[in-house]
C-alpha cells in the first residue's frame, strides 16, 4: 500500500480497523486475535518511543523480547508488561524472554511471532534483520540501516524481491501529515521547480567521563559515541531531514563534500564528531546543504526547507510546516510530529493484517548511504559520489563480536 493512499484512508478506516474480526489477514496470517510481535533490543527509543506507540494504536502483543544483557530487559518489562496490561492481554511468559548473544535467533524460532521490531545498535541492524527475513518475519527495523556503507547494503540485498513480508524502516518523519501533505503540494508543483535546499538538525550533547574499563560491552552500552557501531550524529539524527529530502526531490544525491569536527565534545570516550556541514549535489542541479550540530547546550531545531522558482516549502520538527509565495499554506501543526509514531506505526501493522505488504528496506537504505556519503566527505575534506558509497566498500573492522557474551 503506497503511504499517501494509507494516509488518505487512515482517518475513514481507524475505528474498523481497529475492532473487525481479522479474517481479512492474508493466509499465512490469517487470526482472531492481536498481532504477536517481537521486540529485539530493549532500548529507550525502541520501548518509549517504537512498542509504546505500536501498543497504543493497533491490535498487537508484545509477546517475546530479546537483548544482550539481562538488565536491560529488567529495566523495561513492567513497562511492556503494563501495555499488554492496559490491552486486557497476559503479561510476557519467562519462556519467551531471550538474553545474550543468540537471544534474537531463539526468539526468531518461535513460530508464534508475527513480527519483530529490532532497535539495537545500529551495527547489528543487518545480521539481525538478515536472520529475520530468512525467519519470514515482518520487520519494522530502527534507522539508520547501519553505521557503514558495506552494512546497508547488506541489508538492502538481504530484502531485494521479497514481497510476501512488510519490511519498514523507523523513518516515521515522511509520516506525519503535516510533512506528507508538504510533500504532495511540493510534488503538485506548488513551489515550482526546487532549486536548492537547507536542512539542519541542531540541538545540545551531553558528556561522559572516561570508563576505567573500555571493552565491548561499554561501547555497546554507549554505542551513540563509537562511528561503528551507530556511525555518529549525522548518521542517527540528521539523517531524519536527508530522508525528507530524498522524499522531496525523488533521487539520491550524485555526491557530497563538506567538513566535520569534534569541538566542544564533552565525551571522554569515542570517536563521533559534533558538528557536521555538507553540501550536496542532486540531479537537475539542485545544490543541498545539511547541517548537523551535538554539542553542549546548543540549540536551533530541525528543519527542512525547499527553495523552488514560485515559492518555499518549510518544515520543522515545532515551528511549523508551511508554503510561502504564489500558493500559500499553512499545516496549522505547532508539533509537526505529534502523529508520525503513530501512523508509521499502523501503517506497517495495517499491512500485515490485509495483506498489502511493503518493502521499504531499499529507500530506507539509500537514505542511509545518503548520510554515510555526507559524513565521508566530511571526514575525507573532498568529494564522495554515490557510485563510491554505493558499492558498500566503506566498511568499519571493530565491530564487537558477540560470542565473546556466551
Amino acid at each position: 500500500m503506497d503511504r499517501r493512499d494509507f494516509l488518505k484512508t487512515l482517518a475513514a478506516s481507524a475505528a474498523f480497523t481497529m475492532f473487525r474480526p481479522w479474517d481479512t489477514m492474508a493466509a499465512d496470517q490469517r487470526m482472531n486475535r492481536p498481532v504477536r510481535i517481537g521486540f529485539i533490543g530493549t532500548g529507550n527509543r525502541g520501548t518509549y518511543g517504537v512498542i509504546t506507540s505500536m501498543s497504543h494504536n493497533n491490535n498487537v502483543e508484545i509477546y517475546a523480547l530479546a537483548d544482550l544483557f539481562r538488565d536491560r530487559i529488567d529495566k523495561v518489562l513492567p513497562h511492556l508488561n503494563d501495555l499488554n496490561k492496559a490491552k486486557g492481554l497476559q503479561p510476557i511468559a519467562p519462556k519467551n524472554i531471550y538474553v545474550g548473544p543468540n537471544a534474537y535467533l531463539e526468539l526468531l524460532k518461535d513460530d508464534k511471532v508475527d513480527a519483530v521490531v529490532i532497535a539495537t545498535p545500529a551495527y547489528a541492524h543487518p545480521f539481525i534483520f538478515e536472520a529475520a527475513v530468512k525467519a519470514h518475519k515482518h520487520v519494522y527495523c530502527e534507522k539508520p540501516a547501519a553505521p557503514d556503507a558495506y552494512g546497508a547494503v547488506r541489508m538492502m540485498k538481504a530484502a531485494e524481491g521479497i514481497k510476501d513480508l512488510s519490511l519498514v524502516m523507523g523513518f516515521q518523519v515522511r509520516y506525519s501529515s503535516a510533512y506528507d501533505e508538504m510533500i504532495r503540494r511540493i510534488h503538485r508543483g506548488d513551489i515550482g521547480k526546487v532549486v536548492a535546499a537547507q536542512l539542519y538538525y541542531n540541538g545540545g550533547g551531553g558528556g561522559g567521563k572516561k570508563p576505567a574499563v573500555e571493552d565491548d560491552e561499554f561501547r555497546i552500552r554507549h554505542h551513540f559515541q563509537y562511528l561503528s557501531l551507530s556511525g555518529g550524529v549525522l548518521n542517527d539524527q540528521a539523517i531524519h531531514v536527508i530522508d525528507i529530502c530524498r522524499e522531496v526531490l525523488q533521487a539520491n544525491p550524485l555526491y557530497a563534500f563538506g567538513q566535520s569536527s569534534d569541538a566542544g565534545r564533552k565525551f571522554e570516550y569515542g570517536d563521533t564528531h559534533t558538528n557536521y556541514q555538507a553540501i550536496y549535489k542532486y540531479p537537475n542541479d539542485v545544490n543541498v546543504s545539511v547541517q548537523q550540530i551535538c554539542v553542549g547546550q546548543a540549540t536551533g531545531g530541525v528543519c527542512a526547507r525547499f527553495f523552488g522558482e514560485h515559492g518555499t516549502a518549510e518544515a520543522n520538527y515545532s515551528g511549523g510546516v508551511f508554503i510561502t509565495g504564489p500558493n500559500k499554506w499553512d499545516s496549522g501543526a505547532n508539533n509537526a510530529l505529534s502523529d508520525a509514531d503513530a501512523l508509521k506505526g499502523k501503517s506497517f501493522i495495517e499491512s500485515i493484517v490485509s495483506g498489502n505488504y511493503i518493502n521499504q528496506i531499499e529507500d530506507g537504505c539509500n537514505t542511509t548511504l545518503a548520510a554515510i556519503m555526507a559524513r565521508e566527505a566530511c571526514f575525507e575534506g573532498k568529494k564522495v559520489t554515490w557510485k563510491e558509497i554505493a558499492n558498500g566498500k566503506q566498511r568499519y573492522g571493530d565491530q564487537p563480536d558477540l560470542k565473546q557474551f556466551m
